[in-house]
């Protein structure tokens, strides 16, 4: 009887978890707006302030409001310490660091969709792959 009941629960669970999410949620890749990375991402030390250079690629969709922005996030000794917002497409960012410490910069562009491109289900906020660069 106790084998019986603990064969019982086991196809209970099973059947459970198999059952708790829509596979069609996850499994759609349909979303075609995309941003490309920034480009000939460089910096310059000047003793404890980085100052990080990029490119905006001309190749943006008009599916974007203009101007776009760029996220920097600073990793200090491999631990995600702040993001940095930049406006207004501008290409540079200067960030107070210590020198005694590792540093790594993950830069990205975001774009919000214009309200026509806007898809129902998907968020209108696209951020671009990473560009990252470690200070040395």
């Amino acid at each position: 009887m106790r084998k019986i009941s603990k064969i019982i629960l086991v196809i209970l669970t099973i059947m459970l978890f198999t059952g708790c999410y829509d596979r069609d949620i996850i499994d759609r890749k349909d979303f075609h707006h995309t941003l490309p990375k920034v480009e000939n991402l460089s910096y310059s030390l000047q003793g404890n302030v980085v100052t990080l250079t990029w490119q905006i690629p001309d190749n943006i969709s008009d599916a974007f409001t203009r101007p776009l922005q760029a996220r920097v996030q600073v990793v200090e000794n491999d631990i995600y310490r702040q993001v940095v917002t930049v406006y207004d497409e501008q290409n540079t960012a200067e960030i107070t660091i210590d020198p005694d410490k590792d540093y790594r910069f993950i830069v990205k562009l975001l774009g919000f969709l214009t309200p026509d491109a806007r898809e129902e289900g998907f968020t209108d906020r696209v951020f671009s792959e990473g560009e990252i660069i470690v200070t040395e």
